[in-house]
C-alpha cells in the first residue's frame, strides 16, 4: 500500500515520462508554495484590520 501511494504520488502509475513527471511535480510544489504565501497574506492583513484602535465600535450620528 505504501509503494502504491509513493508511485501515485510520483506519478509513475500514470506512464509519463520522467522529465514530464518532474515539471507537474515542480508546478504542484509551486502552487502550494503561493498559496501558503497568498493565506499567510491574507490573515496578516486580516490581523491588521481586526486591530485598529482608531475605529470606533459605537457610531452615534
Amino acid at each position: 500500500m505504501f509503494w502504491f501511494i509513493v508511485d501515485i504520488l510520483t506519478l509513475r502509475r500514470f506512464g509519463l515520462g520522467r522529465p514530464f513527471r518532474y515539471l507537474i511535480l515542480v508546478i504542484l510544489f509551486g502552487v502550494i508554495i503561493a498559496g501558503l504565501i497568498y493565506a499567510f497574506a491574507m490573515f496578516q492583513a486580516v490581523s491588521e484590520r481586526s486591530q485598529t484602535t482608531h475605529v470606533h465600535t459605537i457610531s452615534r450620528h
